[in-house]
Formats: structure tokens, sequence, C-alpha cells
């Protein structure tokens, strides 16, 4: 999946329902659609991520964010700072597109 597709997915699928997600250190959060973008929300799992409200992420945002998805999951050094340089949503972004990736791997193997 491109960028532009992973982001059509997350928002059409948490318009329905909040996703519920997981960041790489282990906090649990809700994924939501916004209509034109998605919102961050604690979860009532724990644990959970600590917000003080609702964190949007934007599209522009999070396609910025995408390119990084691979040196992220490699644990490339410094990566995590640079990404978090760009947006400090990027633990929930790069979550979104983890889990989304692999939903599209379910169905197509």
């Amino acid at each position: 999946m491109n960028p532009l597709e992973v982001w059509e997915s997350l928002l059409k699928e948490s318009a329905e329902n909040p996703i519920e997600l997981e960041t790489k250190t282990g906090l649990n959060f809700k994924l939501a659609s916004g209509g034109i973008f998605l919102i961050v929300f604690e979860s009532e799992k724990e644990p959970s991520s600590k917000l003080k409200s609702p964190r949007p992420i934007y599209k522009e945002n999070f396609l910025k964010v995408f390119p990084y998805y691979e040196k992220w999951v490699a644990e490339e050094k410094g990566i995590s700072k640079e990404i978090t340089s760009i947006t400090v949503n990027s633990v929930y972004i790069m979550a979104g597109i983890k889990y989304q990736l692999n939903q599209t791997r379910k169905f197509t193997n």
C-alpha cells in the first residue's frame, strides 16, 4: 500500500469504530476518524497513553512521516528523534501505519 492508501484506509476503518492500538513502548490508545483527519484518544485499556486532550493527526504530517516507517521498524539509530521533529504524534502515526500494513498482509496472504 502506498502512503495515501494507508491514510484513506485508516480514516475509513476508524470512522465507524475507533481502532485500539499500541505504541512501540506498549502504551494503548484509540484512533478515530475526524472526517478529514485522525484523532488520538486515551484508551480504557491499561497501560494507556496519558493525553491531556485528544490529538489530531493531519494528512500532511502523516504523509511526511510515512517514508520513515521501514527505518523505524528496523530501529535505525536516531530515527525516532528525527520523526519526532516532524510531529510529536509520530508514535501514534507509526502504530497506525503498522496496524494498517499488517491488516493488508492478512488479507493478501
